[in-house]
């Protein structure tokens, strides 16, 4: 009698994990962002913690950031 086969289980969406990530937290006039990329040329792993002001035009930067540094999933919290 052979071994039986593993079972293969898929990881559910929320137990994935992802290298580039950003979570903001919205407030009336601004946002708190924080993004964790991979470290470049050997580095460790760093995160950048920056405000952005509620006003279309910066949102809309930092919208093109996050594309820019590849995010593959952002985060939100907002409380009122």
């Amino acid at each position: 009698m052979g071994k039986p086969e593993p079972q293969v289980i898929e990881d559910e969406e929320h137990q994935r994990v992802f290298e580039r990530v950003a979570a903001i937290d919205v407030a009336k006039a601004s946002g708190m962002v924080c993004v964790r990329l991979p470290g470049r040329d050997g580095r460790p792993r760093a995160g950048k913690v920056w405000e952005v002001p509620a006003v279309t035009s910066a949102v809309t930067e930092l919208g093109r950031r996050l594309l820019r540094d590849r995010v593959q999933m952002v985060t939100l919290e907002a409380t009122g």
